[in-house]
C-alpha cells in the first residue's frame, strides 16, 4: 500500500562528524505519526517522503539497508535511494511504537539536491518543556532499559590515535577566563571519584562503573561562564561532537573523567579524557574529549544532527527530538 504523506516543513543540519563520513547535509523532517505495521509500510512511507521532500528527483528507489530498537519505545530503519553510480542518499524513519514520527535525510557530498518543501529553524526548547523527573538514572531499572555486564563501545568515527604530548584540553566561548588545560593540570584541579550507571540510548545499562575525574562544576568555577549561556558544545579528537543543556552539564556527579575502575582510561574508553553525565544517555558523554564550549545559542552535534534529542536524559526517556 502507497502511503500519501505531506511533509509541510522540515529542518536542514549538519555536522563536522558526519562530514568526516561524507554526509554534507542532514534534511530532518517531523511528520505526524502517520501508523506503520511493518517495514515495508515504512519503506512505503521513506518513498513518499522522498516525493515530497525532493520533487523530480530521478532514480527515487528506495532499498532496504537495516533496522534496530532503540529502546523499546522507538524502532530506527534506514533506508538508501542510489542517485549516482557511486552516491546514495540516505533515508532514517524514526518509529515510536507504530507511528512514524520522524524521517531524515543524509545528504552526500557531490549531490546536489534541494529541498522542495519549507525550511524551518528547529527550536530546541521545544523539546526541553517535561521537567519533572519520573525516575531518577540508577536504582531501578530505568524505563527501556536492560543491564548488561560488560558495556558495549562505540566509536561511530573510529579509535583515534592520542598523542599525550599534544593533547590539551579548550574551555572557552562565553566565558570570563577561557582555559587551556594538560591531562597533568586535571590532576592538580584535584580528581574525585564517582559510582554510577551507564545507559546507552539504545536500550543496554551498565550497572556502578567506577569513574574518577574533575566535577563539570569545578571547571565552571575556574572558567566563570556569562549569565547568557544555556548550552555546552563538546568537540572529540575523532571528530565527534555534542550538545548538552548547561544545567544539566553542572549536575552532581557529571565528570569530565581521566580514570575509570581506578587506572586510567584505556584508549577505547575515551583516553585521556572524557565526559561522564549519568544521568542522560551515553551519546552525551563525548570520548577523548579535546574542547568544552560555553554557549547561547543551539547546534547540533554528531547524533542530534540525525534526530537524537538536544538533552536526552534517561529519566525521561528522550531518545529523539519530537518537535
Amino acid at each position: 500500500m502507497r502511503r500519501l504523506l505531506l511533509i509541510r516543513a522540515c529542518y536542514e543540519t549538519s555536522s563536522s562528524g558526519l562530514g568526516l563520513k561524507g554526509v554534507v547535509r542532514v534534511i530532518d523532517c517531523p511528520v505526524s505519526g502517520v501508523e506503520v505495521r511493518s517495514v515495508l509500510e515504512v519503506r512505503d512511507l521513506a518513498e513518499s517522503a522522498l516525493r515530497s521532500v525532493f520533487r523530480g528527483l530521478p532514480g527515487g528507489r528506495v532499498i532496504f539497508d537495516s533496522n534496530e530498537a532503540i529502546g523499546y519505545t522507538h524502532t530506527l530503519h534506514r533506508f538508501r535511494v542510489p542517485v549516482k553510480p557511486d552516491k546514495y542518499i540516505g533515508v532514517r524513519v524514526v518509529v515510536h511504537y507504530k507511528r512514524a514520527v520522524r524521517v531524515l535525510f543524509t545528504i552526500p557530498l557531490g549531490v546536489d539536491v534541494k529541498p522542495a518543501c519549507r525550511i524551518a529553524t528547529y527550536n530546541p526548547e521545544l523539546d526541553l518543556t517535561e521537567t519533572t523527573t519520573k525516575r531518577e538514572a540508577g536504582g531501578e531499572t530505568p524505563r527501556g532499559q536492560v543491564y548488561i555486564d560488560i558495556p558495549v563501545v562505540y566509536a561511530i568515527l573510529g579509535v583515534p590515535e592520542v598523542d599525550l604530548s599534544k593533547w590539551v584540553l579548550r574551555l572557552e566561548g562565553l566565558v570570563e577566563k577561557s582555559t587551556v588545560l594538560t591531562l597533568p593540570d586535571l590532576y592538580e584541579l584535584g580528581v574525585e571519584g564517582v559510582k554510577v550507571d551507564f545507559h546507552c540510548v539504545t536500550g543496554w545499562s551498565v550497572r556502578e562503573l567506577n569513574f574518577a575525574g574533575v566535577s563539570t562544576r569545578k571547571l565552571v568555577e575556574l572558567v566563570k561562564p556569562l549569565d547568557t549561556v544555556k548550552w555546552v558544545y563538546v568537540e572529540s579528537l575523532d571528530g565527534y561532537s555534542t550538545i548538552i543543556p548547561y544545567e544539566e552539564f553542572t549536575r552532581e556527579g557529571s565528570l569530565v573523567a581521566v580514570e575509570m575502575d581506578n587506572k586510567p582510561l584505556d584508549t577505547l574508553h575515551g583516553y585521556p579524557a572524557r565526559l561522564v553525565i549519568p544521568h542522560l544517555y551515553g551519546w552525551k558523554s563525548a570520548k577523548w574529549i579535546t574542547r568544552i564550549v560555553f554557549t547561547s545559542e543551539y547546534r547540533d552535534g554528531y547524533w542530534e544532527a540525525l534526530g537524537y534529542h538536544p538533552r536526552g536524559r534517561v529519566d525521561l526517556e528522550e531518545r529523539f527530538k519530537r518537535t
